[in-house]
């Protein structure tokens, strides 16, 4: 049934002028965040995800930022970030002309749901918002270059999340979606 809604959701987003579906569930807006990743310059690219970057190599950072803690967080024992979203809005022309703050889900080994931390900004009306969602790094290969490589893991993860869309509703992925890699995760990772 949950795959039926999801069919229904996503035709009557397509196929009429309501808009139903967040950016994220719409492979028409994810392959428009690939085309506006791929124009940009190192040094923009650089200056809008350097951080995300360093946040995923070291989440630690982020539990201090954004207080999650034993003491603190909404969970007991623990708690681990699980998930590290990093948002950016694009206009018609696919250009990046602003970027969102890291929204973090934390969960620990005794919950059973994840918990949310960070802002949770809009994108200025007019722009489109394109969802970046990793969880942290266990091992970075040696030979991992940043930016180039961080760069096609960014394009890797919006090609899996268009292919998600399409499973989520029950359908196979169109052949150049259909790849290895992390999309959107299982849980409650919607914002």
């Amino acid at each position: 049934m949950d795959q039926v809604l999801a069919r229904a959701r996503f035709e009557a987003h397509t196929q009429t002028e309501y808009d139903i579906l967040r950016s994220g569930w719409d492979p028409t807006q994810l392959r428009r965040g690939i085309d506006a990743l791929k124009r940009i310059s190192d040094d923009e690219f650089d200056d809008l995800f350097y951080e995300y970057y360093t946040a995923l190599h070291d989440p630690t950072r982020l539990k201090d930022e954004y207080d999650i803690g034993p003491d603190t967080a909404e969970v007991e024992g623990n708690p681990r970030i699980a998930l590290v979203i990093k948002s950016f809005c694009i206009d018609d022309q696919n250009e990046i002309v602003n970027d969102l703050p890291l929204f973090v889900f934390y969960s620990s080994e005794q919950a059973d749901k994840n918990y949310t931390a960070g802002p949770d900004p809009d994108c200025p009306s007019g722009t489109t918002e394109i969802p970046s969602m990793l969880p942290p790094f266990k091992d970075a290969p040696e030979d991992f270059v940043y930016p180039e490589d961080f760069r096609g893991l960014m394009i890797n993860n919006l090609i899996c999340q268009i292919r998600d869309v399409y499973r989520n509703m029950g359908e196979r992925p169109p052949k150049q979606y259909d790849i290895d890699g992390f999309g959107k995760p299982h849980g409650n990772f919607d914002r």
